[in-house]
């Protein structure tokens, strides 16, 4: 076959392939035209939650954690609680973002938000479906949360070298998180444009004794996240990553413990959550990607004129 025949053929194919491409996509309904392959759009695209996997616990009860995706460009989307952000049943409802951030991360998570929140499911209803529905510019998506499938099971254990995830506490004495279901600070109250202090500890948990590794302690990332409010926050810092941290400096104290802690300046009044990420990425059996290791915890703020 000639070069030109080759050519000829080739575009006949094409044509007689995209004549019948249009007409079967005109039929598709409408809310399915947008989702084959389609460019990410600046805006008015989709937020998807996401269901990121289960942890068995001693007392049989189940953890499900939770994250999610922004599909767009540039739009940061807030979804407030109630008809278009919900989980049921609804004993569940109420722990999961309202604020969605746009995040581009490359590698396997790409545009996702893993561990964003996690809930508990105790043991006697630990085959219930945990479903997280989110309506956003005419997309609805719902993610059920289960824990029959093994593929989703996760594990709270150490990692091959040790590393766990770092424990937060908002009072020395007081209680601790050491995953992604996290406890809850005292409410905090601020006023409109003056910034408040939200202060924290944190500790690596890692258990490296056994391994030949340079040390057994490695600095703590940290980032500040608006969860759920009615505007933007500005923190500073917002995220420290452990390498810029280092160890043994400013905050440190004697028992191990790391003070951390940022500037927030509400803008607008209302009822906000902010979430503390706190990880040990240096650690080398650590990444976000694996997700390992880190732990949340969230401080309700209330904003007055």
């Amino acid at each position: 076959m000639t070069n030109f025949k080759r050519f000829t053929t080739g575009a006949t194919t094409a044509l007689l392939m995209g004549m019948i491409a249009a007409p079967l996509y005109a039929q598709l309904p409408s809310h399915l035209r947008d989702y084959p392959l389609a460019g990410r759009k600046a805006s008015g695209d989709v937020v998807g939650p996401m269901f990121n996997g289960w942890i068995k616990n001693d007392d049989d009860s189940v953890t499900m954690i939770f994250g999610f995706v922004n599909k767009n460009r540039e739009e940061i989307v807030d979804v407030p609680l109630g008809p278009n952000n919900f989980i049921e049943p609804a004993q569940f409802d109420g722990a999961q973002p309202t604020h969605f951030p746009v995040y581009d991360r490359g590698g396997f998570v790409g545009l996702q938000e893993r561990g964003a929140f996690a809930v508990t499911v105790p043991a006697e209803m630990a085959d219930t479906e945990v479903v997280w529905t989110i309506k956003h510019a005419g997309h609805s998506y719902s993610v059920p949360g289960r824990a029959t499938s093994t593929a989703y099971e996760m594990s709270a254990g150490s990692q091959a070298l040790g590393s766990l995830n770092p424990a937060i506490r908002f009072n020395l004495n007081g209680a601790e998180s050491n995953d992604r279901e996290g406890i809850y600070a005292a409410a905090v109250n601020a006023s409109v444009g003056k910034p408040v202090n939200l202060t924290a500890y944190a500790q690596d948990r890692g258990e490296r004794e056994e391994y030949n590794l340079d040390t057994d302690v490695f600095p703590l990332g940290t980032e500040w996240i608006l969860h759920q409010g009615p505007a933007q926050v500005d923190f500073e810092p917002e995220k420290i990553t452990g390498s810029e941290r280092g160890t043994g400096g400013e905050g440190s104290l004697d028992n191990g413990w790391n003070v951390v802690s940022t500037q927030a300046t509400f803008w607008e009044p209302g009822e906000y959550v902010v979430r503390l990420r706190v990880d040990n990425f240096e650690a080398p059996d650590s990444q976000f990607d694996n997700h390992c290791c880190w732990s949340n915890a969230y401080v309700p703020v209330s904003v007055t004129p």
